[in-house]
């Protein structure tokens, strides 16, 4: 790595003091180690740091880069199973250093960014040829030498955009930026002029910096030098988010670019498409079965899903009522007693049906029972919103135990057929999603079928650009409200797929209190932009940035008992879903060699911490929207250069926050006959997916989650009877280990009473 002349420079910023832990301290439980980088705790400016775009003598390489603000804002922010590889690195000294690294926080970050950023600005629009300011002779040499050098190791980059620590890595790795000194990667006029806030906007964190004015225009003549050095040049690595920007046909093919040529996963209807084959298949993936509008027959087959839903929340209404001591049945009741011997016939229909195999469809014949269906929808509705709803029958105690012992033997027996049956909840609410939005815009929740076809049809005809998708109903709540995941992932591969996790995130928080009653937005859309407008109104308990840190989250499930959900259940199981999602993608996606790129997948975590991934973004935006957005993106860009440059050359760099995951055989016997004697001790009740330890011929520990069939359509097959034995046992094997650490100790305290799995 090349010393930078800058270096006496630094500025060290604030670290963090609140000295909590990242990880779990019952390190030896973990089944995989956690590697983390050096701290951040210093940020230099070398030679070059700003300089980030080519100009039009680049065009037979790439396209120009528009860098003003406005297109920054209205880019869109965008089998297997496997196991994570381990790491051999040393980790208690590095869990030290990371627990070190600087921290802006909610009341800071806006102003120290912005001082960076205009700084960076005024440098940027100095006139230094009206000060006649000159590189001496020493200088001019050694830049030209570094560039020439540079040019014959293929060391020559390009960002197009404003990632200033991604040319901060590079040039500390002796690499050398083409681009054009006279235009900056972004709108430094149009940053003079704005408020402070508007630094949320750009395209990632500014580098805080203590470089001074001379030495600003000392780096502004080196990047001149070598750009007329390079400028006919082409360069061996670009980095840029925005596909749009890079001229594919006139591109190098010894050229790595961070941007892959076709993936159909980042859409909506790509993303549904994309895993339809794979409705059959077993593999890892937990994907909330949704549908693609596109012809009558898709519209039918909602229906059926629709309607099946229904009927089955109608049995876990009863059900749970009676187990709860409700009494549901009164001679003056407002639902006819008729309702339940329907949905128990429809049911055992529907059973009959996945059994046997039959093709009978009279059951699912709506168009020509629209009555019955419609006054079967009118009872249904009043039973979930209405509290006091009861049935048109005179209570005895026979009546009440013979309806609960057969809706209850159906429930059961469709657990079998209905693997989602545990997020579905009762209130049938779908989501309806426009293919083509972002960042919450245009989505909207409902449990009304005439609703929802309204929504997807225009004059009595179908349009296709919308998503409907079943809403998860038992989502994980912390302080009551609704959370999410934002997972960046790296792909460097797609033949075969080679895809890196990474082991930080953020955690979206909705502002207000849960509930499947009430549909505002602020409830149930997690997305940053939209909550930014209910902060002031939040949920007392909730983050100022209705965000946190993995970090965060991770010490939340310590405190409610649950430690080792995150290392065996969460983590590996969004890695494995992604893994899915790029094996199922293999064959729509055309993928070019040197090519990589960076997405961010978004998780809910259920009630009993299995994630389920909702939609894939291939601009995971970085711009620094809050504190915790503006502390990660930096190390990760960071992480991204170790990765694709240095463990490019060296199989044994370090990597950072990167996890590579890697495909391994099948291994649920093993797991079964492991895990049995644990499980026969304890009774789990409604589990639904987890991840299995495994032991390979040499003795290494893997994770493997137990396979879910992926769905679009309604209901998968009989396969889940193994998978959902196997996730009874996992869950119950956790269990045990979390009762056996609730013991009191000398000062009469016992650990806090586990979340219900």
């Amino acid at each position: 790595m090349n010393s930078n002349k800058n270096t006496s420079k630094r500025k060290t910023l604030t670290p963090r003091r609140d000295n909590k832990p990242l990880l779990n301290p019952k390190a030896k439980t973990k089944s995989y180690t956690l590697s983390t980088p050096n701290p951040i705790v210093t940020v230099e400016i070398p030679e070059n740091t700003h300089n980030h775009i080519s100009n039009t003598d680049l065009e037979n390489e790439e396209k120009q880069c528009s860098t003003t603000n406005n297109n920054i804002t209205n880019d869109k922010q965008d089998s297997s199973n496997q196991i994570l590889e381990l790491k051999e690195e040393s980790q208690n000294s590095e869990l030290s250093s990371f627990n070190t690294r600087y921290q802006l926080n909610s009341r800071n970050y806006i102003q120290e960014l912005h001082k960076a950023l205009i700084k960076e600005c005024k440098y940027n629009l100095l006139d230094y040829t009206s000060l006649n300011a000159k590189l001496d002779f020493e200088s001019l040499t050694t830049v030209t030498s570094r560039t020439l050098n540079a040019v014959k190791d293929q060391k020559i980059f390009s960002v197009l955009g404003y990632f200033p620590t991604i040319s901060l890595e590079l040039n500390n790795r002796g690499w050398v930026e083409k681009r054009d000194p006279y235009r900056p990667p972004t709108n430094y006029s149009h940053y003079l002029k704005s408020a402070p806030y508007m630094v949320n906007w750009i395209e990632s964190p500014p580098l805080i910096s203590s470089i001074s004015e001379n030495e600003a225009i000392v780096e502004r003549l080196r990047s001149a030098q070598s750009w007329n050095i390079l400028k006919d040049k082409k360069s061996d690595y670009i980095f840029v988010t925005r596909k749009r920007l890079i001229n594919w046909s006139n591109l190098s093919e010894l050229t790595s670019v961070s941007q892959m040529t076709r993936h159909v996963f980042c859409t909506k209807n790509g993303l549904a498409q994309c895993l339809e084959s794979y409705k059959n298949a077993v593999t890892n993936l937990m994907f909330p079965r949704c549908h693609y509008i596109r012809s009558e027959a898709d519209s039918d087959a909602f229906v059926e899903d629709y309607i099946t839903t229904a009927l089955i929340s109608t049995l876990k209404i009863i059900v749970k009522a009676i187990e709860n001591n409700k009494k549901i049945f009164t001679t003056n009741g407002n639902i006819p007693y008729t309702i339940i011997d329907f949905v128990k016939r429809c049911v055992s229909k529907f059973l009959n049906k996945q059994i046997t195999g039959s093709t009978e469809i009279d059951m699912w014949m709506f168009n020509s029972q629209k009555e019955v269906w419609n006054e079967f929808m009118i009872h249904y509705t009043k039973l979930i919103i209405d509290n006091n709803a009861k049935f048109d029958h005179e209570y005895t105690y026979e009546l009440e135990l013979d309806v609960y012992a057969k809706c209850k033997y159906l429930l059961e027996n469709v657990k079998n057929y209905c693997p989602q049956h545990y997020i579905d909840g009762i209130t049938n609410t779908w989501i309806i999603k426009p293919s083509s939005n972002c960042s919450g815009h245009g989505i909207m929740l409902s449990r009304d079928l005439h609703t929802i076809k309204r929504k997807i049809t225009e004059s009595g005809v179908l349009r296709n650009n919308y998503i409907l998708q079943k809403y998860i109903e038992r989502p994980l709540l912390v302080y009551t409200c609704k959370i999410d995941l934002r997972q960046w992932f790296l792909v460097t591969n797609m033949s075969p797929v080679v895809v890196w996790m990474y082991k930080e995130g953020y955690v979206r928080f909705c502002a207000n209190s849960f509930s499947m009653q009430n549909m505002h937005e602020s409830i149930h859309l997690s997305n940053v932009r939209l909550q930014m407008k209910y902060r002031k109104i939040r949920n007392p308990q909730v983050p100022d940035e209705c965000m946190w840190d993995y970090r965060e989250l991770q010490d939340h499930l310590r405190k409610i008992g649950q430690e080792y959900v995150w290392d065996e259940l969460i983590f590996p199981g969004m890695g494995e879903s992604v893994y899915a999602v790029l094996k199922a993608a293999t064959d729509t996606s055309y993928y070019r060699e040197k090519s990589f790129q960076l997405f961010g997948a978004d998780f809910l975590i259920t009630e009993n911490f299995i994630p389920y991934l909702i939609e894939i973004n291939s601009i995971p935006g970085l711009n620094p929207s809050t504190s915790t957005i503006a502390n990660l993106a930096p190390m990760l860009l960071s992480d991204i250069v170790k990765v694709t440059v240095d463990y490019e050359k060296n199989s044994n760099a370090d990597t950072g926050l990167f996890i590579k995951v890697v495909p391994e055989k099948w291994k649920t016997p093993a797991v079964v006959r492991r895990l049995g004697s644990v499980a026969a001790a304890i009774n789990i009740g409604n589990s639904y997916n987890s991840q299995a330890v495994t032991v390979d011929s040499g003795g290494n520990i893997f994770n493997s989650t137990v396979a879910a069939a992926v769905q679009p359509a309604p209901f998968t097959t009989r396969y889940h009877n193994q998978w959902m034995d196997s996730v009874n046992k996992k869950l119950a094997a956790l269990q045990l280990r979390i009762n056996a650490r609730k013991t009191p100790d000398d000062s009469g305290f016992q650990c806090s009473k586990p979340h219900n799995t």
